[in-house]
């Protein structure tokens, strides 16, 4: 028993790093197509709506791919959904669905690349665990740690991975001392390589950290403001989420993915130019955000985190397909700033309490919410973090369950 756990160990810690050399190569292809299509081709090309010309070609080459491979990416919710209903899950055509998960972000889709790479994780697991017989006996745990070790190189936060990681029983198999120790040493040699990787060769991923936040008695009294407002753009999620999968289905039904592709392309264009902030995934725009918000007005602020919300749903929903957590992030950075510019209060802060909200409303999991984000807001406010994050996640249930 000991010798097999051993040897389940060291797999895990070999898949683990190979999966972050995977992720840290998989942004790294990322963020060089965006660089040719949004830094290079506009020096080299510049004709006016040069932006809206791309997003519409990216939609255009999105449908026209999803049309022959049928490769989008599904969410992390629906991979687990799929293999915990069949025991498995697709290992077949991982080019194809690489593929079809780097073209929205090429092309700079409001989108994560988390729910990409969760499919493609997946289903490397599941090939390695055909090819190796006792690995192949526990491929639940084998699937969760390569899905912990994506997560934690991905949002640079070992410990949100790990809390991931444990949400399901331990198997009798596996000690909970030895299933922690793997999912640990796996999660932090995926996280270690990508780091290195990123240092020897460029590009990273993870949140940034937003320095300096004061938490006096005003902070405290706006609290009671702050979560409200963080629940309130969770519920505007939620309904655009609602209101475009319905307008974008019917219009598929009637004009195929090519259509939807590029109408998504044409509004994500025209955002872009209106709003730049509204392109990408928003992990580096929240760096610049940071230091440039007070060139903005509140109002501005709390309008770029709404049109974040809308192209982000309207990219989902219209065949760019991908993560949503770190648009969702910036938004709720973006419209904490406005609100507090507005309150007078210390923005770092007001944001990390509208920011832990919304995603306590979308995510239902206070902690995990708190384990996400503490790396990104100073250390001191993760108590009302927390608050945050648990009326959020209390008000979604009671909204659920009226609903049923």
């Amino acid at each position: 028993m000991i010798r097999k756990q051993l040897f389940f160990l060291s797999v895990a810690v070999c898949i683990g790093g190979a999966i972050g050399a995977f992720i840290w190569a998989f942004l790294r292809i990322t963020g060089l197509g965006q660089e040719l299509l949004f830094t290079i081709l506009p020096e080299r090309l510049p004709i006016p709506c040069l932006i809206l010309v791309i997003c519409i070609l990216g939609g255009f080459v999105i449908g026209i791919y999803e049309k022959k491979f049928h490769a989008a990416p599904e969410n992390m919710e629906a991979v687990m959904a799929v293999i915990k209903k069949e025991g498995t899950y697709p290992c077949e055509h991982l080019t194809a669905h690489t593929i079809a998960a780097l073209l929205p972000l090429v092309f700079g889709g409001s989108l994560g690349p988390e729910a990409g790479l969760t499919g493609i994780i997946a289903g490397l697991c599941f090939w390695a665990g055909r090819k190796f017989r006792y690995v192949g006996q526990n491929m639940d745990e084998l699937v969760r740690i390569g899905l912990g070790a994506s997560l934690g190189a991905i949002f640079g936060s070992p410990l949100f991975a790990y809390s991931f990681c444990l949400d399901e029983d331990t198997p009798a198999e596996f000690r909970k001392s030895v299933k922690m120790v793997t999912y640990i040493t796996a999660i932090l040699g995926g996280f270690g390589i990508f780091v290195l990787l990123g240092m020897l060769f460029g590009t990273g991923s993870g949140l940034p950290r937003l320095a300096g936040s004061n938490i006096g008695n005003r902070e405290r009294f706006f609290v009671a403001f702050l979560i409200p407002v963080g629940v309130a753009a969770g519920i505007l999620y939620a309904a655009l989420h609602m209101i475009s999968s319905r307008f974008f289905d019917m219009l598929k039904e009637k004009f195929g993915v090519v259509l939807c592709a590029v109408l998504g392309g044409i509004c994500l264009g025209i955002f872009g130019m209106l709003v730049p902030f509204s392109m990408f995934s928003g992990e580096a725009q929240m760096e610049v955000l940071a230091e440039t918000y007070l060139e903005y007005t509140p109002v501005l602020l709390i309008g770029i985190g709404i049109a974040k919300i809308f192209v982000t749903n309207v990219c989902l929903q219209s065949g760019w397909r991908g993560g949503h957590f770190f648009p969702v992030i910036f938004a709720g950075v973006s419209i904490g700033y406005g609100i507090g510019m507005l309150c007078s209060i210390d923005p770092v802060f007001a944001a990390s309490v509208v920011t832990s909200a919304l995603l306590g409303y979308m995510m239902k999991k206070p902690v995990a919410v708190v384990l996400l984000l503490m790396l990104c807001f100073p250390a001191h406010a993760i108590v009302w973090m927390l608050a945050a994050a648990a009326v959020g996640t209390g008000i979604s249930a009671i909204f659920h369950t009226s609903g049923e």
